[in-house]
């Protein structure tokens, strides 16, 4: 009897080794980035936080820009949009204010049209997190929030 429980500690304790090497890696990896082929259209890479209220923060490379956007979601205002983002950076956050433009399907928002020159750059590459708010006219705002690990890499990779 007491030969089962020791098997069956040592188990858990390798059940326990393994999910403190894995939980870390899986938390740090909150940008994703990869290139797409669909087969019939040239390659393009893209990057893309994890979905947080039916929304992801992505950037995509268009002509040497990169531009970032939120989407997934639908958005009710068919024009322009106020976008108000924070960055958490060392403790503090790093506020920034302006317009989004709205896709005609209305599930996108641009927020930057070129993060390589943007003033927020560096609160982009150094933040833990984003608040993204969409200040709408027509319906209320609504208040996205991103985990920011691997930003720098997805934006190099982006590059």
């Amino acid at each position: 009897m007491e030969r089962v429980e020791k098997s069956k500690i040592i188990k858990m304790k390798k059940l326990l080794l393994l999910l403190l090497i894995l939980v870390p890696m899986m938390v740090s990896a909150q940008w994703t980035y990869e290139t797409v082929d669909n087969g019939f259209d040239e390659s393009y890479k893209i990057a893309y936080t994890k979905r947080v209220s039916g929304a992801w923060l992505k950037l995509e490379n268009v002509d040497g820009d990169i531009i970032l956007y939120i989407q997934g979601i639908f958005f009710c205002d068919d024009d322009d949009t106020e976008v108000d983002i924070s960055f958490m950076v060392a403790g503090k956050w790093q506020k920034y204010n302006g317009t989004g433009l709205v896709s005609n399907d209305q599930t996108t928002v641009f927020i930057e049209p070129n993060m390589l020159t943007s003033g927020m750059l560096d609160d982009f590459k150094a933040a833990t997190s984003v608040k993204i708010r969409i200040r709408q006219t027509y319906c209320d705002e609504q208040i996205f929030e991103f985990n920011m690990s691997g930003s720098t890499k997805a934006l190099n990779y982006m590059k």
